[in-house]
């Protein structure tokens, strides 16, 4: 069996279409939409790819109308993409987007996998970044019941091994941040995983923002982040 895994797209429709590995079963791990000039358009590709998706940060902020709850680093970044995908997407997307569960836990061919955005407890918000330490992720997996755990909202791909358990995070398809500008995500393999990235066309994703009501001078720091794998 073969699970491809996807996570925060980000509104980023040419890094998602770059993203064609064939596989048995797809996941995604939220933040579909926010940051990107495509949320209608991803939102329709992950729907039409998929039922197994859980709720990010944006996803939520945008589907509720709540709070992002980002970093102050990335707060304006946010609230103006929060404004225009608000504008871009019908209610009944937003009513997807709000309504989706924060995890999900999957059994396929006896092996138990759990989908999360943020923690594996299913806090949207929560950074659980590469460096964190075993004895937080041991806390983080206590009472989880999964052989394979799935998380995103880092943007930064990690493969980690505690007591048995595997906890894989893809990186971001739409917007990395590890100093790669190539779209990022995993693959599970018949209990091997791996994360692969592939290039995309940056510039025709720079043209759709331009095309937005964006402020200017936030374009200018989405491009920065697109062009260099973060900032």
């Amino acid at each position: 069996m073969k699970i491809l895994v996807i996570s925060d797209i980000h509104g980023n429709l040419a890094a998602l279409d770059a993203v064609t590995e064939k596989a048995d079963v797809i996941f995604c791990l939220g933040d579909i939409v926010n940051y990107g000039p495509y949320p209608k358009a991803c939102t329709e590709r992950v729907r039409a790819l998929t039922k197994n998706v859980v709720r990010g940060n944006h996803d939520n902020a945008v589907g509720r109308n709540m709070d992002c709850g980002c970093s102050l680093k990335y707060k304006e970044l946010s609230d103006a993409g929060k404004i225009f995908t608000n504008a871009s997407l019908p209610a009944e997307e937003k009513g997807f987007l709000g309504n989706l569960p924060t995890t999900l836990h999957l059994e396929l061919e006896g092996r138990r996998f759990l989908l999360s955005h943020g923690s594996p407890g299913g806090d949207i918000y929560k950074y659980l970044r590469p460096d964190v330490s075993d004895k937080q992720w041991e806390s983080e997996l206590m009472n989880i019941a999964a052989d394979t755990v799935f998380v995103g909202h880092t943007h930064l791909p990690m493969i980690r091994n505690l007591h048995g358990v595997t906890v894989v995070n893809p990186g971001s398809v739409g917007q990395p941040r590890d100093g790669i500008p190539m779209a990022s995500y995993a693959v599970w393999e018949d209990g091997r995983v791996e994360i692969k990235r592939v290039h995309y066309d940056i510039e025709a994703t720079i043209k759709g923002l331009q095309e937005t009501n964006i402020p200017s001078h936030l374009i200018s720091v989405l491009i920065k982040i697109l062009r260099e794998g973060g900032m």
